[in-house]
């Protein structure tokens, strides 16, 4: 909800700064219109970037021995790391015994 309201922030700054630019103000049109754009962006990269917890691929993938509790999820995640790609991914894992 809130990624959403972002973006609708972010594309009501982008039409100001057009008008602003068509109506001559050309500095803080610039401004808003890049400032619009940098946010929407930033929100859509994040989302990209940012994937969830995945579970266990196929393929070569070995573990890297990191764990940890994933904070959105509480739930405990393992990184695994293809050799082939240098991809490294995100799973769900059991919890280690201490």
């Amino acid at each position: 909800m809130l990624r959403i309201l972002l973006i609708a922030a972010a594309a009501i700054l982008v039409c100001v700064g057009i008008g602003l630019i068509a109506c001559g103000v050309h500095r803080p049109g610039w401004q808003a219109l890049g400032l619009g754009v940098i946010v929407i962006v930033g929100t859509l990269f994040e989302r990209w970037r940012y994937r969830d917890i995945e579970e266990r691929p196929a393929g070569n993938w070995q573990r890297t021995g990191e764990q940890f509790i994933d904070p959105s999820s509480g739930k405990p995640v393992e990184v695994l790391f293809n050799p082939r790609t240098g991809e490294r991914r995100y799973v769900a894992a059991e919890p280690r015994e201490p």
